[in-house]
């Protein structure tokens, strides 16, 4: 009596642990899926979407803008993925992050991929074999931009030093006077 008595204890010992180890389980699987996305809000993509399904039609001049537009912002979301792969592998293998956020990495490269396909498949309802080359020509107007962008930089950057040399100038001058 007292071994059968053991072995339900046993068994009922185990069942419960596996019904908390499920519960806990699931629980961190929700929590994956309820985890903030990797990006912003794709603004491009719902200024796309709402000149698609605006009253008076939108132009297809406006219609490619926008997409090309979209295209750039998904150019920028995947340069920015190239850069912090490397580093959240490197921080997963170390045990410094958890898997969870590689898996809610994994999840907006795989988000991201669906969009670029998207975009592609627009652009060749424009022009044929357009889905080809708008990639390449929203990766050059990033680059430009962001070239633009370093030059006003060191404009800036300039303007700053120069009135930085004025300073220090002008209380040479005035420790010389005194």
């Amino acid at each position: 009596m007292g071994s059968v008595l053991l072995a339900i204890t046993y068994i009922g010992g185990w069942i419960l642990s596996m019904r908390i180890f499920g519960y806990f389980w699931k629980n961190r699987k929700l929590a994956i899926n309820d985890a903030e996305p990797w990006f912003p809000e794709h603004v491009a993509r719902n200024q796309y979407i709402a000149l698609l399904q605006a009253e008076p039609e939108a132009t297809d001049n406006q219609l490619m803008a926008a997409l090309l537009r979209r295209a750039m912002e998904d150019v920028v979301r995947v340069l920015s993925m190239r850069e912090d792969k490397q580093v959240l592998a490197n921080l997963v293998k170390q045990g410094t992050l958890g898997d969870d956020i590689w898996t809610q990495f994994t999840l907006s490269e795989k988000e991201l991929e669906a969009e670029i396909m998207a975009v592609i498949e627009e652009a060749n309802t424009f022009k044929e074999g357009w889905g080809q080359t708008i990639l390449q020509t929203a990766s050059e107007m990033v680059m430009h931009e962001k070239t633009k962008q370093l030059q006003k930089d060191l404009a800036v950057r300039k303007e700053e030093e120069a009135r930085k040399q004025a300073l220090r100038e002008e209380k040479k001058a005035s420790a010389k006077a005194n």
